[in-house]
């Protein structure tokens, strides 16, 4: 959902969105069918390289024009942090559906998703980036020392299914969970776990390798393989209603397929547990742990076509022993989330606030960390209509403004909305599309030419003969 899609993922008539965040989010939906047809998105950020004077709008015009002007001269360079990161999100939302009714609902999405991210880069080897090894003399006869650098991609399709059930309606209370499941495909993969690299370039030609402990691991060929590993989502949601939900069944005939509102919701959910497997049989592995290389003509070094994490191959012994001892799995991005909804006016004008917390994969195994966030996301929302208008805090301190649009079928937005429309330092950018059918009333209900209207909203909706 490109990083996290925040201007789509909360209203109540697009579920197939919400599920992705917190499976029990399926529950109490206000359409009983949402489907989704197609959807895609991408989210790239960074904090070293951008792109200067440009909006994402220009940048886009000129290279499907292909009368792109962007040179060297166009790119510039952020020196003035300890570290550096750089993160990456596509996805690909295939035909999926949930259904939503009384105290149930079921969800199955089929699609695919990449990662990739590199984190705690260091100053000195952004200026190499910048300015190359062989050529910036003023890093060269410097003893440098880098740990805890991660790298990690992973490249999957899936297909999730989704359960959600109302396990316990008391007065106005409403408590709800939910499970998904899902099965991947695994198509592509790569990581790499720097422990410890101690090192001094002497000059354009030589550099010391003084001590490297590093696990290295990447598919040379994509492939569809079908053990690519499970993975599993688990949330809860409770719902302050305005009125007796004891006796409530949303989307049903029981309740004349009137939805009673709430006034607030609290949701809590952890995201995909589990791990991508690659194929054994195809991962190229190497782990390193030796000390004094003096490595001779370094800026000429040409890696191995068919192994480029076998660079030092003859430094090391034993080359299939590392720190990670099953390289051909990834740890997926996994992350905790809080939401909160609050209804702010007549369960039109909702203000939704999120956090996600991302787990750091352990020493002895190969993962990314999902990118950390805060949002604030007021939104309106209708069947016909939603607008929205996120506001989040990328990694806690990068402010993101967004935007997000429905207008029946399709939704187009962006959490970096901004880097669209105005030209500045562009160091990412962001969008998503979906296109879907939400069918609103259960089949029973279609023959009612009119609805119960003008009911009070803090009462229990009153039951209808269908």
């Amino acid at each position: 959902m490109a990083q996290n899609s925040f201007g789509a993922l909360h209203s109540n008539y697009t579920p197939t969105n919400g599920l992705y965040l917190n499976p029990s989010s399926m529950l109490d939906a206000k359409v009983w069918l949402d489907v989704n047809i197609i959807g895609f998105g991408s989210y790239v950020n960074n904090d070293l390289v951008y792109l200067k004077n440009h909006s994402g709008i220009s940048a886009v015009q000129s290279a499907t024009r292909g009368t792109s002007t962007i040179t060297d001269d166009d790119i510039g360079y952020n020196q003035s942090r300890k570290k550096y990161h750089a993160y990456n999100r596509n996805f690909v939302a295939a035909p999926s559906v949930v259904w939503s009714q009384g105290d149930h609902a079921v969800g199955l999405s089929l699609g695919a998703r990449s990662y990739t991210a590199i984190r705690k880069v260091p100053d000195y080897m952004a200026q190499f980036i910048e300015n190359g090894v062989p050529d910036y003399t003023n890093q060269h006869d410097i003893d440098y020392q880098a740990n805890k650098i991660r790298m990690a991609s992973l490249h999957f399709a899936e297909i999730k299914l989704s359960y959600a059930h109302t396990f316990l309606k008391k007065g106005e209370h409403l408590f709800m969970g939910g499970i998904s499941i899902s099965k991947f495909i695994s198509i592509a993969g790569a990581g790499a776990n720097v422990y410890n690299f101690d090192f001094r370039v002497d000059n354009d030609t030589v550099a010391d390798v003084n001590n490297l402990e590093a696990d290295a691991m990447y598919t040379p060929q994509g492939e569809f393989y079908g053990k690519g590993g499970m993975g599993l989502d688990i949330g809860f949601t409770y719902q302050k209603m305005l009125g007796n939900a004891t006796n409530y069944f949303p989307n049903s005939p029981k309740m004349g397929c009137e939805n009673m509102d709430y006034k607030y919701k609290i949701g809590l959910s952890i995201i995909d547990i589990g791990s991508l497997k690659l194929n054994p049989e195809t991962v190229s592995y190497a782990g390193y742990d030796f000390d004094d290389y003096n490595w001779q003509n370094y800026a000429q070094a040409e890696a191995n076509e068919d192994n480029v994490v076998d660079l030092f191959e003859q430094q090391e012994t034993n080359i299939g022993d590392g720190v990670v001892k099953k390289p051909w799995k990834i740890q997926l991005p996994t992350f905790i989330s809080g939401q909160f909804d609050y209804n702010l006016w007549q369960s039109k004008v909702y203000i939704n606030a999120t956090i996600i917390q991302g787990f750091t994969p352990s020493k002895k195994r190969f993962g990314l960390r999902h990118a950390n966030s805060l949002s604030i996301t007021p939104r309106f929302e209708s069947y016909w209509f939603d607008f929205a208008l996120p506001l989040s805090l990328y990694e806690y301190k990068y402010p993101q403004l967004g935007a997000s649009m429905r207008i029946g079928p399709l939704t187009i937005g962006t959490d970096k909305l901004i880097n669209w429309i105005t030209k500045s330092k562009i160091y990412g950018a962001d969008i998503y599309v979906y296109l879907k059918i939400p069918i609103r009333y259960h089949p029973s209900c279609r023959s009612r030419t009119k609805r119960t209207r003008g009911r009070n909203r803090n009462n229990s909706p009153t039951n209808c003969t269908i």
